[in-house]
């Protein structure tokens, strides 16, 4: 650690002389430097692309991109969702490094002010810089700092079920935002220019328009993606009971909603040729992590994205544009992190002092084979893991429990079968270079509670986990039913629900962010018609330092809250079928009393 310190702050000295103090003049671009363009787009699972093997043609413009360009074949963000990836893209910094793990408010602290950005570079040596940025949670206050003018969408993050809450924003569809780049475009044709355009498409809601749900079939074809709650979310909600026709419903949405915004990727790129900037620009897509969309049963039936498997981290790296081959697939190990050294190559600027990742050029030139010989992934959000990955082989590490999976890519990309006791050799492999990216990477404990304890703030004192929360109730083992009927009482007006048996089918409620200080944990059930109910329903508090069980009787108490225990530093609740009736899964309430 003392060396990650002595880095940091070097790199904070320097930082100081390249960006410029005040007065400092800004460098000046040379003129062979070309412009640059990133396209990103938000929530976007590199399979589900037509150039990365989805059978659909569900990405036409994408794939003349690649097509003129570079496309690899083998990228992977740092983290599984929003925020940590943006802020690696933008710095080149591991999350547990630049610190944004968790979700965080306006105003909270960021990255440090004296992390170089990359938009910072661009500026000092010349560089008109723009933005247009569709998501609040990777917006100005995170990765604003550089730019000449920056356009945001959705300036709150306070409201972190994003589903939920886009509709209404200036700039947050893809046909206004377009509209917006190509007159930007226009008048800044003649410029020196990195321009920044961050699409909120194709996040869900997977909601597109009729000319773009093209993929319809027998599975629900009036059924559309409208968010989580039991008015709307009955798609979901079938999905999320293992419906196989709920589940290829979505995926045809995701990718119509993938052809939707395609279109508008199509209208800036045609821009680009009709200005006469094609040649004088690079344009790299990319996106900040993909989605699980029901893939993986056993462990994480959910649509989300709180995992470390590879639908959420495989993500497109396409580069094409000014001194760029044209039509290579690059099957090489690439991250995230990479992504700002790669373009500042590409544009014949000096790398940001202490990136942690590599230029990508020299596999674009083909002057090497490879650059990673291995990638790392972490994630803070509903369970903390860790994963590194090499050519062949993943290995997630759960820091709660410390369970360790391993998985062999080449024979199961689709990372459904845990190989970890047949291959130890490989464990131990990875598990030491895994470990040793951690201790040069995790930052010293108090700084780490430090950080967790701003996103334990008063105003998440009360903390209510449903079923109609997407991505942190976790349903396993099959067999669960839903109820939506209004007289049951059920909280938010539905529940799930499951028949007696010996354990195998289990419910977890879980929060986003660490929940630090002394919590009643309370639950909350209506009254179902379904059958013969549990006297003996077994809820499991897990801390940091143990569990405790006690038993509910969903005979009594409907439609108010039964306090289930107090404890300290709580991380999730967990109830099984263990029990002698139908046990009901609703609400979990964790209610913080003291720090």
């Amino acid at each position: 650690m003392m060396k990650r310190f002595v880095t940091a702050c070097m790199a904070a000295w320097t930082a100081m002389l390249f960006l410029g103090a005040a007065g400092m003049a800004q460098g000046n671009a040379r003129p062979d430097h070309p412009n640059v363009l990133v396209l990103v787009l938000d929530q976007l699972r590199a399979d589900q692309l037509h150039c990365y093997g989805n059978p659909r043609s569900d990405s036409p413009h994408i794939d003349q991109l690649a097509q003129r360009g570079v496309r690899f074949s083998h990228f992977f963000t740092v983290a599984s969702w929003t925020s940590p990836s943006f802020g690696s893209l933008h710095t080149s910094l591991y999350p547990s490094q630049h610190g944004v793990t968790l979700f965080w408010r306006p105003g909270m602290p960021l990255i440090n002010k004296d992390t170089p950005m990359l938009a910072q570079m661009f500026k000092y040596h010349g560089y008109y810089t723009t933005a247009f940025v569709n998501n609040g949670l990777a917006g100005e206050q995170l990765t604003g700092r550089g730019f000449d003018e920056y356009y945001e969408a959705q300036r709150s993050a306070q409201d972190v079920n994003i589903t939920e809450r886009l509709a209404g924003n200036t700039l947050y569809t893809a046909p206004s935002t377009t509209e917006h780049v190509l007159a930007w475009l226009d008048r800044n044709k003649s410029k020196r220019f990195f321009l920044y355009v961050h699409f909120m498409e194709p996040h869900s809601p997977y909601d597109p328009p009729p000319q773009d749900d093209l993929y319809k079939s027998d599975a629900y074809p009036y059924m559309t993606d409208a968010g989580y709650d039991v008015a709307r979310g009955a798609l979901l909600r079938l999905a999320m009971l293992g419906d196989q026709k709920a589940i290829e419903r979505l995926y045809q949405l995701y990718d119509g909603k993938i052809h939707f915004v395609d279109r508008y990727v199509g209208e800036i790129l045609d821009q680009l040729q009709s200005l006469g900037l094609d040649q004088k620009t690079v344009v790299l897509l990319t996106s900040d992590h993909g989605e699980l969309l029901y893939s993986h049963p056993k462990d994480f039936l959910t649509f989300d994205h709180r995992s470390l498997y590879d639908a959420d981290l495989h993500i497109p790296l396409i580069v094409a544009g000014s001194g760029v081959p044209q039509g290579r697939v690059i099957d090489a190990l690439g991250s995230n992190v990479d992504t700002a050294p790669t373009i500042l190559d590409l544009a014949g600027l000096p790398d940001l002092p202490d990136a942690e990742g590599h230029s990508l050029v020299p596999l674009i030139e083909g002057k090497t084979t490879s650059v990673n010989p291995y990638v790392f992934a972490e994630e803070d959000v509903a369970i903390p893991m860790r994963s590194v990955r090499d050519a062949r082989y993943k290995l997630i590490l759960n820091l709660w429990t410390g369970k360790e999976q391993l998985f062999d890519l080449e024979r199961d990309p689709g990372e459904l079968t845990d190989v970890a006791a047949e291959n130890p050799e490989v464990v131990k492999r990875l598990d030491a270079r895994l470990r040793e990216w951690m201790k040069e990477n995790t930052p010293p404990k108090a700084v780490q509670l430090r950080r967790w304890r701003i996103y334990t703030a008063p105003e998440r004192d009360t903390i209510i986990d449903d079923q109609t929360i997407g991505g942190r109730l976790l349903l396993t083992g099959g067999g669960w039913h839903s109820d939506t009927e209004p007289q049951s009482g059920d909280y938010g007006g539905g529940c799930f629900w499951t028949e007696k048996g010996d354990g195998s089918r289990t419910a977890v409620w879980r929060n986003d962010d660490p929940m630090l200080g002394t919590y009643k944990v309370s639950v909350y059930y209506g009254h179902p018609a379904v059958g013969d109910l549990a006297t003996d329903a077994p809820f499991t508090i897990v801390t940091d330092s143990g569990e405790e069980t006690s038993r509910v009787n969903f005979n009594q108490g409907a439609g108010q809250w039964q306090l289930l225990g107090t404890v300290r530093n709580p991380r999730y609740v967990e109830e099984t079928n263990a029990a002698d009736g139908a046990i009901i899964v609703d609400a979990v309430r964790f209610e913080r009393v003291t720090p």
